[in-house]
């Protein structure tokens, strides 16, 4: 199989429809509500990116930088990549850049969610540094459980060549308010 070409940009309110459209198709009638991603769009502190394949959204994440105390945080909030474009590295890519964003920006960990059933992302997260630090009861419905996954990104900020211009950084700027 060919490597795939694949540019990963900010999404923009126009890709609403799309990115809908592909949270559908991964999760069904488990799928945020288009308002939700109207709201993740049109709020500043959420980090949201798309991957495009011949111009074409193949795949979306969408995360935030959360505070807890004085510690600064990711949280991933969805990874979807639609059909045609699974296992062949889009999700992979959307991720790395997600983190390089959060380690900008000065998380010092990332956290997500995932279905204890998704065989496939849970490969993934463990293929990127992520170990189960929770299983969540009916966290998707019931009888639907979860594990909550994090990663330390703390060791990768020093090593960072960007961190050092993290107070210049529009980005860290725009996900902080």
């Amino acid at each position: 199989m060919t490597s795939l070409q694949i540019v990963i940009r900010e999404a923009k309110i126009d890709d609403l429809e799309t990115l809908h459209k592909i949270e559908l198709e991964c999760f069904g009638h488990e799928a945020f509500p288009k308002s939700w991603f109207e709201y993740f769009l049109k709020t500043p502190r959420f980090l949201n990116l798309v991957a495009l394949v011949k111009g074409e959204i193949a795949g979306f994440i969408i995360g935030s930088i959360e505070r807890y105390g004085n510690k600064t945080h990711g949280h991933i909030y969805s990874l979807d990549v639609s059909l045609g474009y699974r296992r062949r590295g889009v999700a992979y890519r959307l991720l790395n850049k997600a983190e390089e964003i959060l380690i900008e920006s000065g998380a010092e960990a990332c956290h997500l969610e995932v279905r204890t059933d998704n065989i496939p992302a849970l490969r993934l997260y463990k293929k990127r540094g992520y170990t189960i630090t929770e299983t969540l009861k009916n966290y998707y419905r019931t009888g639907v459980n979860g594990f909550r996954l994090s990663k330390n990104l703390s060791d990768q900020q020093a090593r960072h060549p960007l961190r050092s211009r993290l107070a210049n950084n529009t980005q860290s700027k725009r996900l902080y308010g």
